[in-house]
């Protein structure tokens, strides 16, 4: 499988940071921003990049 196809991302909108990413965040790590993508969400924080279903 070409790795450009599952490592390609749009950014549709910056929707607001769903409040259950809090319970996943290791110690010290700061959520920054939350933006819809096609069927999913992605949650930029300090530490890493999360995306999952939305």
């Amino acid at each position: 499988m070409e790795t450009s196809k599952i490592t390609e991302w749009t950014f549709f909108e910056e929707v607001p940071i769903p409040g259950d990413v809090v319970g996943v965040l290791v110690q010290g790590e700061q959520d920054y921003a939350a933006y819809k993508t096609l069927r999913d969400s992605a949650i930029f924080t300090s530490k890493c990049l999360i995306v999952r279903d939305a």
